[in-house]
């Protein structure tokens, strides 16, 4: 599974919804599920599931799967 799939997976996880709804472009605009309380949880996924660790500034930017994934690269993970 590349980090792509496992950015989806993670995020279709949290929000319990299906990972075919998921995509670079879902945020919490279009994803009912992604409240606050979805985000504390998001971040530990990911955190884990990635091996970084996210400050309070990188969080705040964490309004959709395009911002998180950059978030990632800027950490050294790779999406290619």
């Amino acid at each position: 599974m590349g980090n792509l799939d496992k950015l989806i997976s993670s995020v279709a996880g949290i929000l319990d919804v299906s990972v075919d709804i998921v995509n670079e472009n879902s945020s919490r605009d279009n994803v009912l599920q992604w409240d606050s309380l979805a985000m504390v949880d998001l971040i530990t996924e990911l955190e884990t599931v990635f091996g970084v660790q996210f400050d309070i500034h990188e969080i705040a930017e964490f309004n959709s799967v395009k911002n998180i994934k950059i978030s990632l690269e800027d950490k050294g993970v790779s999406f290619k």
